[in-house]
């Protein structure tokens, strides 16, 4: 079992000791054979996105910006479980997860990650200012399945009884995402996928010459991945398909 901790943190104080805890709790309920590696998007080679959307509409090979991209993807595919982490800066992720999304936003249109689980982690001051930021983090996964969304008070106003419901409430989270990578994920697509591919294939098709990219990836596409699908989610997603390049093709989308 391999987990890999993408540390939007700046400092290695509050949203670090919280993954640190994470690691301890995974430990101590027999997980012992899990690697658990940390990446601090500080401390990589990655540019800030110029928004030139080659990524999106020709390619990513394409992008303007070599760094080490592709390297963070190779790494997240070669894992079981993501822990994507950031404190609450003025109720958002903090600019470097931001950009981390920005660099990896052409998987949006063509995800990839359908083999890897998310846990989605906020350690903010605030109740209200963590679940805006997690609204933000949730575009993150990019096809991959989202166990938990948590956000984690750390305020120092806290008294013990609130610090203790919030350590109860991140070993129950993390217990819940370290029993889920132990199952085999399933690929069959849920409702809500074949709803994005019906869609962005749809889109594709209408703005085959704008966005290239998205057409080469969909035209011979019947799903995102080459499974076996039912008779029913065939026609749901030729239906879906037709219904929506007609709307996109009447202005409507």
């Amino acid at each position: 079992m391999k987990v890999l901790v993408i540390m939007g943190s700046l400092r290695k104080k509050n949203t670090y000791e919280t993954v640190k805890k994470l690691k301890t709790i995974i430990y101590h309920k027999q997980y012992t054979n899990c690697e658990y590696e940390y990446l601090f998007l500080k401390d990589q080679n990655l540019k800030l996105c110029t928004g030139c959307h080659n990524c999106i509409t020709k390619g990513e090979d394409l992008c303007p910006l070599k760094d080490d991209r592709d390297l963070i993807i190779n790494k997240i595919e070669e894992v079981d479980g993501v822990i994507l982490a950031s404190p609450t800066f003025s109720m958002n992720v903090t600019w470097v997860m931001k950009n981390f999304f920005d660099r990896l936003s052409y998987i949006m249109h063509r995800p990839k990650f359908f083999k890897q689980k998310f846990m989605l982690l906020i350690v903010s001051g605030s109740i209200m200012g963590g679940k805006e930021t997690i609204k933000s983090l949730s575009f993150a996964a990019f096809g991959g399945k989202i166990i938990n969304r948590l956000v984690i008070l750390n305020s120092p106003g806290m008294n013990e009884n609130k610090k203790n419901k919030q350590e109860i409430l991140l070993k129950k989270e993390t217990l819940k995402f370290s029993k889920n990578m132990e199952k085999k994920i399933s690929l069959k697509p849920s409702f809500g996928l074949i709803m994005w591919f019906c869609a962005f294939k749809s889109m594709s098709t209408v703005y085959k010459n704008e966005c290239i990219a998205d057409y080469n990836f969909y035209k011979d596409k019947k799903y995102f991945l080459d499974i076996k699908l039912t008779l029913l989610q065939n026609i749901l997603i030729n239906v879906f398909t037709n219904f929506l390049t007609l709307l996109v093709k009447k202005g409507f989308v």
